[in-house]
């Protein structure tokens, strides 16, 4: 891997970001840029599935997946927290500052982000088959236009992921602060589940049931403190603009039949539990 490495390229002139649009684990980068009006300072690259399958593009990353980025010397890093503490030093004393002061509040903030991308975003595996648990959601049990045979999923996976997905929900609603996560200010843990939540608040009702997340109605008041927050994050126009973006890629994926499967898969097993709000 050549994560960490500087390329024999020519370097760019400017740090430049790889970025797809309805990536969560890319929007935390995003969000951070447009929070630090730093637009200007960072080029930004939008990719598709079929640029990030390209062969070239693990030049870049050598995961195949995004965000990834290349330093203004030309390293190229991956993975969203890295690039955050990366851009965190590069761009030292950028406003707002969207790191906390204490010792204490820190570990909280990190703690939060650590247990998203470990339990939440990632497989922690490059093998085939091997899915992260919020592709329970809309990874299917069989290959597909939208799925390819390595990333499918099977029944008890799935239904096991969709636990570990309500579990880390309900941790999350007990660590949260208000009015953000970890206190007064947005910090690195709002941009990091701000996103994923974008996926669940579309797609649990749509996929499983749910009675919907992040939103507090007569039937859900199961996550109040997230769905504050969540609605507090939307009144901010970055956050606005970023949830329309993944809610507008995840709308034409249904419009095209992407969470069919899945919901048939679940349809059909009840011996499974799908439904947990």
């Amino acid at each position: 891997m050549n994560g960490g490495t500087t390329s024999t390229a020519e370097p760019p002139t400017k740090c430049k970001f790889f970025d797809m649009k309805h990536s969560n684990n890319a929007a935390r980068i995003r969000l951070w840029i447009r929070l630090k009006n730093l637009e200007e300072s960072i080029d930004s690259v939008m990719l598709t599935h079929a640029d990030i399958e390209a062969p070239g593009y693990k030049d870049i990353n050598p995961l195949g997946k995004v965000p990834a980025f290349i330093t203004n010397t030309g390293m190229h890093i991956f993975e969203g927290s890295i690039i955050l503490q990366y851009l965190e030093d590069k761009f030292e004393g950028s406003s707002p500052k969207l790191v906390l002061d204490t010792p204490e509040d820190k570990a909280i903030c990190n703690l939060i982000v650590r247990c998203h991308d470990l339990y939440i975003s990632s497989p922690n595996c490059t093998q085939p088959n091997f899915s992260h648990t919020q592709g329970c959601m809309y990874l299917g049990p069989k290959p597909s236009a939208f799925t390819p045979a390595r990333r499918t999923m099977r029944t008890d996976v799935r239904a096991a992921k969709l636990a570990e997905l309500y579990q880390q929900l309900v941790w999350l609603e007990g660590m949260a602060q208000q009015p953000f996560l970890v206190g007064e200010r947005i910090t690195h843990a709002d941009i990091t589940w701000f996103p994923t939540a974008v996926f669940m608040e579309l797609l649990l009702p749509r996929v499983f049931d749910w009675t919907p997340v992040f939103h507090e109605t007569e039937l859900n008041n199961e996550f109040p403190k997230l769905g504050r927050l969540f609605q507090r994050c939307m009144k901010e126009e970055h956050f606005a603009k970023t949830r329309e973006e993944i809610r507008g890629t995840l709308m034409k994926h249904g419009e095209n039949g992407r969470f069919n499967d899945v919901r048939e898969e679940a349809a059909a097993n009840p011996q499974y539990k799908w439904k947990y709000t």
